[in-house]
């Protein structure tokens, strides 16, 4: 059960309910957890969260009360039958990407965090510019790993996201990027040999943040979008000519 919690990281304030929810969900929908499936007991979420034992146990009061979570006197924790939808995102988790509403998912998302970048210009503490900066150096050293890296470059945008101090935002944005995973996943844009390109347009981002530069942080995010759009339209097109070749 340990090996699980290896890629959940710690909550850096330990007296917020709402985050320790966030994390929770966050681990039953990654690891694609099903309704039974038991989950880490309450010693390894305290230690893997580094949070307190009535902070822990009010955010399982709130995932029980909504059918999320289930326990069980003596055998501890399961997921439960609930709607992970109502927890923290004002978006379903279930919206799915189809032929018509990519573009405009893609959209959205590119809106949304060219305004959490300038937000975070504003409102970013130096806690949450160190946060962006360990996330972006976790990008770099994971340039080799296809899988490590893409958790990486995802805590880096929430991290960016976080520093811009919007929760509303900051939950579409998590639903938004969950949705877009499932095409990235499909389409297999996470070469080894494109990731140093990658990474390398996500550092003016935060060099953007860091020097309090609205301007530069809204070009860096257009540009590493404008990227991603690009690629995204390079494996569609690749993934439909595939499938004419397979008759699908």
């Amino acid at each position: 059960m340990t090996r699980i919690l290896d890629q959940v990281r710690a909550i850096p304030r330990a007296n917020l309910t709402d985050e320790i929810v966030e994390r929770i969900v966050d681990l039953i929908i990654d690891h694609k957890l099903k309704s039974g499936d038991k989950l880490p007991c309450e010693r390894e979420l305290i230690q893997t969260l580094s949070v307190g034992r009535s902070s822990l146990r009010e955010a399982i009061r709130v995932l029980s009360a909504t059918g999320v979570v289930r326990t069980s006197a003596g055998e501890g924790m399961f997921v439960g039958k609930g709607d992970l939808s109502r927890i923290t995102h004002p978006l379903t988790v279930s919206l799915m990407i189809s032929d018509q509403n990519q573009k405009e998912i893609f959209e959205a998302r590119r809106l949304i965090e060219v305004e959490l970048a300038v937000l975070a210009v504003d409102r970013a503490s130096e806690q949450d510019i160190a946060e962006i900066k360990h996330r972006l150096e976790a990008m770099r050293f994971h340039q080799h790993d296809p899988v490590e890296y893409g958790r990486a470059d995802v805590e880096f945008h929430l991290s960016v996201a976080k520093a811009a101090k919007n929760v509303f935002l900051r939950n579409v944005l998590r639903t938004l990027r969950r949705v877009l995973q499932e095409l990235i996943a499909k389409l297999e844009l996470l070469a080894i040999e494109d990731m140093p390109n990658a990474f390398q347009v996500h550092v003016p981002i935060y060099e953007a943040i860091k020097s309090r530069n609205p301007v530069a942080a809204r070009q860096a995010v257009l540009a590493h979008f404008n990227r991603l759009e690009r690629k995204l339209q390079e494996a569609g097109v690749a993934l439909v000519a595939w499938q004419e070749i397979r008759g699908e």
